[in-house]
């Protein structure tokens, strides 16, 4: 969280002087993986949270580019049967997102679009329901960097109060399908998983 803080800082010392508005948001997500299949297993998705910070930099009375500074769980889940019981497998990580979202204006209404870049940070586990194991997998077989395209809808509730819609859906492969750790997750053949994210908050500006 310092991490993101500092980011958050750092982008709106730079861009302040310009910036019409700024403020902070946060709210649930529902992320999963995309491209692959886990072997002998159905893939699921699994609820999420992020917080952050964002910048409104006006460029005409209905265009406008918002850079966010994002932190953000993530991961997927995966459910089995062995033995006639249901084994419930989730991967969890987190990442401090940075997206910059071009904005237009519709009245109350607001349609985004936009890159966004990703750092993974923290360690990321693996967490099987079975027994309540918890295991802490190797950060190198993850990509550290992430990155994807978002497009959602704002929504202006009253002054300052904004509810958030967005979907992201990753480019890259999220595994380094070269480290030979990753063969102990057991996932798939290929390892081709990209992250896919669907978010709704709320932003209060500042």
């Amino acid at each position: 969280m310092k991490k993101l803080f500092a980011m958050a800082v750092l982008l709106f010392s730079t861009l302040g002087l310009s910036a019409q508005s700024f403020g902070i948001k946060g709210g649930i997500g529902y992320s999963t993986l995309n491209g692959g299949k886990m072997n002998g297993a159905e893939m699921k998705g699994r609820g999420s949270f992020y917080a952050g910070a964002f910048i409104e930099l006006p460029m005409t009375s209905f265009l406008a580019l918002q850079p966010e500074v994002i932190y953000s769980q993530q991961g997927a889940k995966w459910e089995a049967t062995h033995l006639g019981q249901t084994v419930s497998l989730q991967l969890k990580t987190s990442y401090i997102n940075v997206p910059v979202m071009a904005k237009l204006k519709l009245g109350n209404l607001s349609l985004m679009a936009g890159p966004q870049l990703g750092f993974l940070v923290g360690t990321p586990t693996q967490e099987i329901a079975l027994n309540n194991n918890s295991v802490k997998l190797n950060k190198d077989t993850f990509a550290s960097l992430d990155f994807g395209v978002g497009a959602g809808v704002e929504f202006l509730i009253t002054k300052g109060v904004l509810l958030d819609l967005r979907y992201t859906h990753g480019l890259i492969n999220t595994l380094d399908k070269n480290n030979s750790s990753l063969k102990q997750l057991q996932i798939s053949d290929k390892n081709n998983f990209k992250n896919a994210t669907l978010t709704l908050g709320l932003g209060l500006k500042i």
